[in-house]
């Protein structure tokens, strides 16, 4: 690995071009930022790649043979696929779109004859690539060119690599939810002047209900000194709301997360399961395996609306399950003792909250109930239809011994009279009077 040198001599490797003021930069002169969040290759190749014990052609024949493999993940074959028919595109109609790059910074290290880190466009790219090792040739019109040659553009000084990049993803939506979060934390370092590159620490920060990425991005989570969150909001002008959404997906398991990668899932896909699913991990499993089945089925269709909200019903029905299953494990009750008195004051607080409820039910109008009928139906209060069937079970629960207490207590006609005992048990208490 070799330090970029300080002058700006690399830059005369941009062939000018013609009128539209464009330049054409020669395909080994470049790689991909490490630092991408959108990365398409696996990370082992990216890596070798990027610390030059591995060409970029080799990468490609590497990745072409893992997706030939029967137990390749159904996420990488996607990604080739995808892949290939850019690649056609490119070799039948041009690249219409020039690749943004970036000169290494002076704290960067890249393999000797580097003179660009892509900001933009990776996957047209690897597209040129592709073509490279199938030994294609490009034609745009009347013009015939070799894929060893790409357009760009330089990104212009001072802006936001990260933050670039982000936006670019954001706005094509080909993030997968944990490639979007990490992306997110990484943009919020970079903006904190934090060393991207360096060690993760062992320490790991949360707040605003979000967890920072995995070591694997390779990002250094011990300072503290991160600026908030709104800063990267305004930075990629989104909401808190959907941002926390987000970010909020790496607080999901670990086997979750590499679901969630490993077959791009994206972040509406899956939001069901990381604001209901939080701190359970097994559901969060079934819930995943469940939905890849599902997106497995429709073959090359991409995630829509009924899959959404099919996996909310799948996981309101886990909960519901899980409940059933606790309280057909919970130990029943003893048998209620006769006690000679209970104090009133407990009775009086239920009754008081009892009929405050009922006094509300009882305002509603139709409409407000029909209106608030369909709101549950919907699927959007799922945690309130729990709550509702638990009060109901409590109730019930609360009746059925109310009832059961009342028959013990209760005299049987035409049998002996009651003993000592059991008459004392239902004096009524003088403190109640």
């Amino acid at each position: 690995m070799a330090k970029r040198k300080s002058d700006l001599s690399n830059v005369a490797s941009l062939n000018q071009a013609d009128t539209l003021g464009q330049a054409v930069a020669r395909l080994e002169a470049i790689l991909p930022d490490p630092g991408q969040p959108r990365r398409l290759l696996p990370d082992d190749l990216i890596i070798a790649v990027t610390q030059g014990s591995l060409s970029p052609t080799a990468a490609m024949e590497e990745w072409l043979r893992r997706a030939e493999a029967e137990t390749v993940e159904v996420a990488l074959r996607q990604n080739v696929r995808e892949l290939k028919r850019l690649a056609d595109s490119i070799a039948q109609h041009g690249l219409i779109s020039p690749i943004s790059v970036r000169l290494p910074g002076s704290d960067e290290t890249v393999p000797p004859g580097i003179t660009y880190l892509i900001v933009t466009g990776e996957r047209r790219y690897w597209a040129h690539v592709y073509l490279l090792s199938q030994g294609r040739q490009i034609q745009a019109g009347q013009t015939v060119t070799n894929p060893d040659e790409i357009k760009v553009t330089l990104a212009p000084p001072g802006i936001s690599i990260r933050a670039y990049q982000l936006i670019e993803n954001l706005l094509r939506e080909d993030l997968n939810a944990i490639e979007r979060a990490q992306g997110m934390w990484a943009l919020r370092y970079e903006l904190s002047g934090v060393n991207y590159s360096s060690p993760p620490s062992t320490q790991v920060e949360a707040e605003d209900n979000s967890s920072p990425p995995s070591s694997e991005t390779e990002v250094n989570y011990s300072s503290p000194q991160l600026v908030p969150w709104a800063r990267v909001e305004e930075a990629l002008g989104i909401s808190k709301r959907y941002r926390i959404f987000v970010t909020s997906v790496l607080n999901l398991s670990e086997d979750a997360q590499s679901l969630v990668a490993g077959y791009n899932l994206a972040e509406m896909t899956i939001r069901p399961i990381t604001q209901k699913l939080k701190n359970k991990p097994d559901l969060q499993l079934k819930a995943l395996e469940q939905l890849i089945e599902w997106q497995n089925s429709e073959e090359e269709e991409s995630p829509g609306q009924p899959i959404v909200a099919s996996i909310k019903e799948f996981v309101d029905k886990l909960l519901i399950d899980e409940l059933v299953q606790t309280e057909t494990q919970t130990p029943e009750p003893a048998a209620p003792k006769r006690s000679r008195s209970v104090s009133s004051a407990p009775v009086i607080r239920f009754r008081d909250k009892v009929r405050e409820t009922l006094d509300f039910l009882n305002r509603l109008k139709k409409t407000d109930r029909v209106e608030l009928a369909r709101a549950l139906q919907r699927g959007d209060y799922a945690d309130v239809m729990i709550d509702l069937r638990i009060l109901r079970e409590q109730i019930d629960a609360i009746l059925s011994t109310a009832s059961e207490s009342a028959e013990l207590t209760m005299t049987p006609p035409l049998l002996s009279p009651p003993t000592s005992d059991e008459t004392a048990s239902t004096e009524p208490d003088p403190s109640e009077n």
